[in-house]
């Protein structure tokens, strides 16, 4: 069956596709290379010549097709099989041109130490790329159906193109992928929220790949279409409220240097309690302590605030703030029998023999003192203990020196004395932390009574218990755990709840049998 002539209309389609695939290549390495004219002119015409040769072999075997089947006078089934031809040898064209591609990359792959080159293999780039080739294909080939169904080979036409575009903004997407990933491991050492300006980036791949289909659709020119889309700004800010907030948030984050990736951060009135492992356009993800995960708005963080520990765990120490209730009872004036006994703890001799000599030199210092000593007064034990706590944590080789360090007491209240200690760790660790903390505290608890101290306890149902037993009279040493002083004149930290010598003896209730 003869080729007939085009129609006008789709000559001028056509034309335009031939000028964009069958003379891109070409021009565009005239332009990089100054190759002569004439060269470049007998390029165009070969391969011009070579699209027509194949098209010519389709026809030939659409006919010998036709033939066989006694239909070589049917045109419409004519066009139909001739692009159903054309697709398929599109097809088998691109496969091939894409398994040569992937089996050159395989090979090469071992011999480069290129590492963007690396994740562009590894995202399917160069692959991806070679789907565009079928379609170019369709393109060039199809041309040759348009003499009697125009319409068909029209749509068929665009939906290469949409297809085309959908590929090439797939691929410029992944290589951003890329771009992005070697910029973060080697420019961005700092770790600071850039992730959403590339998801933006992406964004704006889409939108300008949405409307150079609908140009297409429509057969209207892009330019056009993004001067009408002014009108409908507000609904495009309604529709991306959340990523605008977002990159609009990014940026401050990013601009302050407020938060990073592997940040340990704290968002009040939340339970987000953990380390940052993504910031995009929409959230910021947090693996919290528990291992559960927290996800919270950019815009969020900026507008209600968050604590960022990175200058904590930076600096390699932690903070410990923590107190004592001490009872006021307990706290008394020493005696010289008393400073004779504290004398005997460790670390407490000299300093008390220097606080002595200070005082019979009329010279009592017990703040800043000039000889370096530990604050303190020898007048109270409580004063006392304040100075040995002191010393301790300086002599304490988990406790830095360089950082704050004292131990006070704070505005009493309705369960005690506050003796409260505040100090840095030299880690930051938070499993090494919370052991020092608790070998602090557990040393403070074991020496409270060697000063004559104790700390107050809210009554319990022990108590209770306690009460009711010694209300008619019954003898104190039978029952375990009294606190002390619990008689005057009487029992000490060491020996507590002794009761005075002579009283009465009861029988031990705990030994007795009911009934």
């Amino acid at each position: 069956m003869p080729c007939p002539s085009f129609p006008k209309p789709a000559k001028a389609y056509c034309s335009i596709t031939l000028r964009l695939i069958l003379f891109m290549i070409p021009l565009l390495i005239s332009s990089l290379l100054a190759v002569p004219a004439e060269i470049i002119n007998q390029v165009n015409a070969t391969t011009a010549e070579s699209s027509y040769a194949i098209a010519r072999l389709i026809m030939s075997f659409v006919n010998w097709t036709l033939d066989m089947i006694g239909q070589e006078s049917n045109p419409t089934l004519y066009i139909w099989l001739y692009a159903i031809s054309v697709f398929g040898f599109a097809f088998l064209v691109g496969y091939a041109i894409k398994w040569i591609v992937v089996w050159t990359i395989g090979m090469i792959t071992p011999h480069l130490k290129s590492t963007i080159y690396a994740q562009l293999a590894e995202k399917h780039l160069f692959s991806r790329i070679c789907n565009i080739i079928p379609p170019l294909i369709f393109l060039i080939l199809i041309q040759f159906t348009l003499y009697a169904h125009a319409s068909v080979a029209y749509w068929l036409s665009k939906f290469c193109w949409i297809y085309i575009v959908i590929i090439i903004a797939m691929s410029l997407t992944r290589l951003t992928d890329v771009i992005w990933a070697r910029i973060d491991e080697r420019a961005n050492k700092r770790k600071l929220p850039l992730n959403g300006l590339v998801q933006l980036l992406k964004l704006i791949i889409w939108i300008f790949a949405t409307v150079i289909i609908s140009a297409v659709m429509l057969n209207k020119s892009p330019g056009a279409l993004l001067a009408g889309i002014g009108v409908f700004a507000s609904v495009l800010m309604l529709i991306f409220k959340d990523s605008i907030l977002g990159v609009v948030a990014g940026v401050q984050l990013s601009e302050n240097d407020s938060l990073h990736v592997g940040d340990w951060i704290s968002i009040p009135g939340s339970e987000a309690n953990g380390t940052v492992t993504e910031v995009s356009l929409t959230a910021v993800k947090i693996l919290n302590w528990d291992k559960t995960t927290s996800t919270v708005a950019p815009y969020n963080l900026i507008t209600n605030g968050f604590k960022n520990y990175r200058s904590m765990q930076e600096s390699n120490t932690r903070r410990i703030q923590r107190s004592y209730m001490i009872d006021a009872d307990s706290v008394v004036e020493t005696t010289p029998e008393m400073l004779e006994e504290l004398s005997r703890i460790p670390l407490m001799k000299e300093w008390i023999a220097r606080k002595l000599e200070q005082r019979h030199n009329g010279k009592e210092e017990d703040v800043k003192n000039s000889a370096g000593l530990a604050d303190g007064t020898i007048d109270t034990n409580l004063g006392m203990f304040r100075a040995y706590v002191m010393m301790y944590l300086t002599s304490n080789k988990y406790i830095d020196r360089t950082s704050d360090c004292f131990v006070t007491t704070l505005a009493q209240q309705g369960g005690g004395i506050p003796l409260q200690v505040y100090c840095f760790t030299n880690t930051s660790s938070w499993i090494p932390y919370e052991g020092i903390q608790a070998l602090v505290f557990e040393h403070l608890a074991v020496m409270l009574y060697r000063f004559h101290l104790y700390t107050f306890e809210n009554p319990s149902g022990h108590d209770t218990i306690v009460d009711g037993y010694l209300s008619p009279g019954k003898n104190p040493a039978n029952v375990f755990g009294l606190p002390y002083p619990f008689f005057t004149d009487s029992g000490t930290p060491m020996n507590p709840g002794i009761p005075p010598a002579g009283s009465d003896s009861s029988p031990d209730i705990s030994s007795s049998k009911p009934g």
